[in-house]
């Protein structure tokens, strides 16, 4: 069996039973008969020993040593094996557990979740707060989930000195955030052409404003929505993002005095005002 000091280095953090329970009980307590839980990368098998004997459960270790241990311990079935390959015994509705703290593992445990989830399951990890501290890193989960996290503190290990969040991934094509501010807003921003970057950025009044004022100057001073979007998309845009930014550029064209609605989808400068002083290059 894998030495404790040796499994802190791997960042590996068995879950105390108490702080198991307390968390299978915040979030999966409306699991019921027909409902079964996977715990993937289970250890001792800290979530497995907390979930209702009535809800189907099992259980995959790679440490074969471990494996054992947590089936003896729970009296659920603990398949020996890589998550990513090993033969799951029936379709989990619910995905629980506590990986070790390595964020390639994390990627791929998650895709692994996807895969075997039907619409409307869940995953739901323990992980240190720095596999959600990029926004990239977030927009690409939320191609997949609708994402909670809510803080837990790291002292339910003794040494750790990461914080900790649980985080509960939902398969339901929504693809909402909650407890994520300004994660998919910075993922797009950084996307967009320099010179819009700028215009939002800077400090020279409504920075919304100043960047559809500088697109449409760009298109000739009048454009439909259509040809706005297109000179503001994000250069790595996918069909299926959420696009919140362009509710933000109507919202814009809508607000302010300086656009001018010309029929149907099109919009107009209101006046020949002086340019803003920018190229808007597209790169």
């Amino acid at each position: 069996m894998t030495h404790p000091d040796t499994r802190m280095a791997l960042g590996q953090f068995p879950t105390p039973g108490w702080a198991a329970e307390a968390l299978y009980e915040r979030h999966f307590s409306h699991l019921t008969r027909g409902d079964v839980v996977w715990e993937p990368t289970c250890g001792p098998g800290s979530f497995l020993a907390v979930i209702p004997q009535e809800v189907d459960a099992f259980g995959s270790e790679l440490d074969p040593h471990l494996a054992r241990a947590a089936a003896a311990a729970t009296g659920r079935l603990v398949l020996q094996g890589d998550f990513e390959t090993v033969t799951l015994p029936a379709t989990p509705t619910a995905v629980i557990g506590n990986p070790p703290f390595q964020l390639d593992l994390i990627d791929r445990l998650l895709r692994r979740a996807h895969a075997v989830l039907p619409s409307g399951g869940q995953a739901a990890f323990l992980l240190p707060a720095y596999a959600f501290q990029t926004a990239a890193r977030v927009a690409g989960y939320a191609e997949d989930w609708s994402i909670a996290q809510e803080m837990v503190p790291r002292n339910i290990y003794p040494g750790l000195k990461l914080p900790l969040v649980f985080a509960t991934f939902t398969k339901d094509g929504r693809r909402r955030l909650f407890g994520f501010a300004l994660y998919r807003e910075t993922a797009d921003v950084h996307q967009f052409p320099r010179s819009v970057r700028a215009q939002l950025e800077g400090h020279r009044g409504p920075v919304w404003a100043r960047a559809v004022e500088a697109v449409l100057r760009l298109l000739g001073g009048e454009a439909d929505l259509a040809s706005i979007y297109q000179a503001l998309a994000p250069a790595r845009a996918r069909p299926s993002e959420n696009p919140w930014w362009k509710e933000k550029v109507r919202q814009t064209l809508r607000r302010y005095e300086r656009f001018r609605r010309v029929g149907g989808a099109r919009y107009a400068l209101a006046d020949a005002a002086p340019a803003l002083g920018v190229q808007l290059v597209l790169i």
